[in-house]
This record gives C-alpha cells, structure tokens and sequence, in this order.
C-alpha cells in the first residue's frame, strides 16, 4: 500500500526556500535493535524565492547537513532521543548529495528521477533499541552565515535549522517482520544505487 509523502516548507533569508519530503518512509514495523529496512531517505527541495523554480542548490552543498531524531508517535510529541543516547543508534548526522549532476530535462526518454533537480539525504543504518511506536524526524541545518530558520541553534552546535519532516509511525518489537516497500520508494533507492550509493540491502529471512 503506498504511503504519502510528508512535506515541509520553510524560508530562510537568502532568497531560497527549503522544503523536506520523506522519499522513503521506514519500515511500518521493525525489530528492537536492527537497522531499519527501508532506510530513510528524504528529498530536499530548495527553490529561488522570486522565481519560484527549483534549484540544485549546489553552492550550498557543502554548508547544508541533516539531523535525525527520535520522537514518540504522537506528532506533537517531544524529541526522545536524543536525549536518550542509547534508543536511538546509527549514523544521525549525514549530508546532502545531488539527486543529479546533470539533470536530463530533454531527454524524454530518461527515467523520471534522472530528470530532476533538487539533493537528498539517506540514514542507512539507524537502528531503534527498543520496543515501542515511534516516528523519525529528520531536520535540515545550515552551517555558516546568518539564516532565519524556523528555530534557531542546533542544540549540539551544528548550526541554524531550517525546516524538519517527520515520518509514518514505527511499531517496533521483538520479533522480526516481513520487508514492505512501496514501488515508487524502491525506485528511489534504485536511483541513487545506480549513482553509486551504499543502499543497504533488505535482510535476510
């Protein structure tokens, strides 16, 4: 069953304004202390404010970073870990890569995500330590210069944030469940395989 998209809008002070959709929700139930199959993957929109186009962003690559947290599943619920260092384990800091280098807007006959501008960020090893439901939220944080974001320092001194997208409930438990992934995620994760991305594979039964 497809699962939508969750997007965020926010602006900053640069002329740009930077929106999250989560490319690749996790999985809807996962075991306590395996990484999570699919991982999560966000799309990071940035569009020039006065022309409302889409940019790359690539000058901005390197100033641009994404930060994981883990909250209960109510929407509204506070942040869990951190502060809680041990329930939440992975890689929760990673940065942004170009979705394309080059994208192929005349050629027809490319497959739809060749065509499209914009970076994106996977988690490929997170991994929830405990039983529970939860949601994943991703942030995005610009380092350097001065930006309106939607909150302002990082809390462990990374910079401004701009914007944040949460994903679809987790129901974490003990016993393994079967892999479910939505086409259009699994293209994804194809797409940016093919760009020479570690994409974890799915586990093993």
């Amino acid at each position: 069953m497809a699962r939508r998209f969750n997007n965020t809008h926010s602006l900053d002070g640069s002329g740009r304004s930077y929106s999250l959709q989560v490319a690749v929700q996790p999985p809807r139930v996962a075991r306590a202390g395996a990484p999570l199959y699919p991982p999560l993957a966000i799309r990071v929109h940035i569009c020039d404010v006065e022309t409302g186009e889409e940019i790359s962003g690539e000058d901005e690559l390197n100033n641009l970073f994404a930060q994981a947290t883990l909250y209960g599943e109510n929407i509204n619920s506070p942040p869990l870990a951190p502060p809680d260092m041990f329930l939440l384990s992975g890689r929760l800091s990673m940065s942004l890569d170009l979705l394309n280098d080059a994208p192929g807007e005349s050629d027809e006959d490319a497959a739809p995500l060749s065509r499209q501008q914009g970076s994106y960020v996977i988690f490929p090893d997170l991994v929830i330590n405990r039983t529970g439901h939860y949601r994943l939220g991703v942030s995005l944080f610009k380092v350097g210069g001065s930006r309106r974001g939607r909150s302002s320092e990082d809390p462990h001194g990374g910079g401004t944030s701009l914007e944040e997208a949460k994903s679809n409930v987790i129901i974490v438990q003990e016993d393994s469940a079967p892999v479910e992934i939505d086409p259009e995620e699994q293209q994804f994760l194809e797409h940016i395989r093919d760009r020479g991305i570690m994409v974890p594979s799915p586990p093993s039964t």
